[in-house]
């Protein structure tokens, strides 16, 4: 748990360092769109009967108003296990989104193609900030499904 803190301390100093800037460049750049955004996930990984606490950091790029691409890695420590996956989420109404991806889990020695699929939902705070609910479905080669609940909370610049 401690980790989770720590990184989410880390992320919002470098997510106010990086807003921080003269007055005049603020206002040049208000009409554009904010395109990419960083965000930790914090949640839990349940497989069958076994609940692990899971980390996550995720970078997404908006390429127009309905689609986004973008990758996770994720960390579960419990099992030591690191899940890296490439994404496309589809946003059909407001924050709602709609995702697919491709990736491999790496528990220990091993490496397992890993599908996913997502839905969530982007609330969007002051200052680019934003906090967005999430379910996923890892579809692991070999291996029992496993749902991912939890919460990313970003930055977008």
């Amino acid at each position: 748990m401690k980790i989770v803190f720590v990184t989410l301390l880390a992320l919002f100093s470098v997510c106010v360092n990086a807003s921080e800037a003269p007055d005049e460049e603020i206002h040049q750049d208000e009409e554009a769109p904010l395109k990419h955004a960083l965000a930790v996930f914090v949640g839990a990984t349940i497989e069958g009967a076994h609940t692990r606490e899971t980390l996550g950091f995720e970078y997404t790029y908006r390429i127009n108003e309905n689609w986004s691409l973008g990758g996770v890695i994720e960390r579960t420590e419990e099992e030591h296990s690191t899940l890296v996956i490439a994404f496309a989420h589809f946003w059909p109404y407001k924050g709602l989104f709609l995702g697919f991806g491709v990736g491999r889990k790496d528990p220990g020695d091993t490496r397992e193609n890993t599908l996913r699929a997502t839905i969530g939902y982007e609330f969007e705070l002051a200052g680019g900030w934003a906090i967005a609910p999430q379910a996923n479905l890892d579809i692991i080669e070999g291996h029992e499904n496993e749902e991912v609940y939890g919460i990313a909370i970003g930055k977008r610049f």
